[in-house]
């Protein structure tokens, strides 16, 4: 594409990263070339879905803790009663 600013290139990543894909069209390298367009778009979809599977993978992590946390808890029923720690009115 041949776009070497790096503030154009920090642009097309905010834009691609917010949904706003029509504002592409006026980065310069970008203005005027359809294909170029197309490949910034298909660029950015492509880092999405790579940078979501290790969300994926830490949510699991965090989640497996989060069950031997709760399988480790002592008997709390003496907690569950009808008190209200602060009364909103």
């Amino acid at each position: 594409m041949g776009i070497q600013d790096p503030k154009v290139i920090g642009a097309a990543i905010v834009l691609t990263g917010e949904s706003m894909l029509e504002e592409l069209h006026l980065l310069p390298g970008i203005t005027g070339n359809q294909t170029n367009y197309e490949i910034l778009v298909k660029a950015g979809q492509l880092a999405f879905a790579e940078s979501y599977k290790h969300v994926y993978l830490v949510s699991i992590a965090f989640g497996a803790v989060s069950i031997a946390a709760a399988c480790l808890l002592g008997d709390i029923s003496k907690y569950m009663d009808d008190h209200v720690a602060v009364v909103i009115e």
